[in-house]
């Protein structure tokens, strides 16, 4: 039993007037049966037959691996509706003209493009890479569409930059779905408060006064900001930057003992303490037995850091504490302080003053334990993007690339 061609073209209101093929491709020379257009001026259906437009040459579906060619001389109908000879050449919504192809293989080449670049996918199915950047373009918004977010309780702030070695920051704006899951509200020129504030204001009133927390580092522009548009909104300081504060305190020390160990110790007992670093950057319940060992001969050398390491892991602790509320959580961190005041270490000293400065945001965590582990999540995916397309300096191109690699399994397979 032979199927139709119309069957596996899947395309309403056709009919297909010839079928050549070849190994590679399949060209078919189609009509429209719809037998009307939408009158430009009167916005009625006009149903008399005027003339065919010029052939369009659309790409399809591929069909058992061969590239799909639809031929089509659209049809022109003049209204019976208003006066003179008023004419309008019909638009079936299942292609784009100026694409060049149907909207279902747009759908496809965006599909393909998740988690690829535009070149690759271009030269996988043999059409130009302005085919791939227009259905982009025309289907993928580069700004973010309020109506789709019906609820707003937290927003993510981090900056990332466009060019390594170059200051050439772009603010990430987003916030997670009821599942978790990120999504991108904007990209930004720079990380100047005032460009922060310009966009907190373009938020929706009814989305805006719904937020709750705003998750991000201790960076000014950002809080200042978040404070001058969001009042009614806490500001968390990310823990992911706090501990990457005081951590980095205990990598400052292992740089200079380590110094000093190399210049004392002999060369056979030095070099047991290779790999080190890889170790002391653990927690303590994730060594492994001949990491601890690797430790304990480091902390009798250097007593300094078994200090620094101790009162690291201690912090670490505090924060992971279920129990602590707001209250207690700072109570906590201030005999923390205390403790490293009464040790001797000078190494915590410029993180001593952030806590000092930042008491109340650092301990908004304990509020909800809101982090921006999933706002380091999205930026790791946007590097992979920017390493894999060498680079996006259009904003609203990044825009479309991010959401696409978010959104596109969901929004493009059918």
């Amino acid at each position: 039993m032979s199927i139709p061609i119309e069957h596996l073209l899947n395309i309403p209101r056709i009919r297909v007037m010839s079928v050549e093929y070849d190994e590679k491709k399949i060209e078919c020379q189609i009509e429209s049966t719809q037998g009307y257009s939408i009158c430009h001026k009167c916005g009625q259906k006009a149903t008399i037959f005027h003339e065919h437009e010029r052939e369009l040459e659309l790409r399809h579906l591929p069909i058992c691996g061969r590239q799909v060619i639809l031929r089509l001389r659209p049809k022109r109908y003049r209204c019976q509706y208003c006066d003179g000879s008023v004419t309008t050449t019909e638009r079936p919504d299942w292609y784009d003209a100026k694409a060049g192809c149907t909207k279902t293989y747009a759908d496809f080449l965006l599909l393909e493009l998740v988690g690829s670049t535009i070149q690759d996918v271009a030269k996988k199915h043999s059409v130009s890479y302005d085919v791939v950047r227009g259905a982009l373009t025309r289907y993928v918004r580069g700004e973010v569409d309020w109506s789709q977010i019906e609820v707003l309780r937290i927003l993510g702030l981090d900056e990332i930059s466009l060019l390594k070695g170059h200051r050439d920051f772009v603010t990430i704006v987003s916030t997670q779905d009821k599942n978790g899951t990120p999504v991108l509200l904007a990209v930004l020129k720079g990380r100047e408060k005032q460009t922060v504030v310009e966009f907190l204001k373009t938020i929706p009133k009814r989305l805006r006064e719904g937020i709750e927390e705003v998750c991000s580092d201790l960076y000014e522009g950002f809080i200042n900001a978040v404070e001058e548009v969001l009042p009614n909104a806490k500001v968390v300081a990310d823990r992911f930057h706090v501990a990457k504060l005081y951590r980095a305190a205990v990598d400052e020390l292992r740089k200079i003992e380590m110094k000093e160990l190399k210049q004392i110790l002999k060369k056979e007992e030095y070099a047991g303490l290779k790999g080190v670093l890889w170790a002391l950057r653990k927690k303590s319940e994730d060594l492994e037995p001949e990491e601890r060992e690797m430790l304990d001969l480091l902390f009798e050398c250097s007593p300094l850091l078994r200090k620094a390491y101790r009162l690291r892991e201690k912090l670490t602790r505090i924060f992971d504490n279920e129990k602590h509320t707001v209250e207690s959580g700072r109570r906590a961190i201030r005999r923390w302080m205390a403790e490293v005041r009464e040790s001797g270490l000078n190494c915590f000293d410029k993180f001593l003053a952030t806590l000092e400065e930042r008491m109340e945001l650092i301990t908004n965590y304990f509020i909800s334990r809101s982090s921006s582990g999933w706002v380091e999540g999205l930026n790791n995916k946007i590097k992979v993007l920017k390493r894999r397309s060498y680079g996006i300096s259009n904003l609203a191109s990044l825009f479309r690339r991010i959401w696409l690699d978010l959104n596109g399994y969901e929004a493009f397979a059918h």
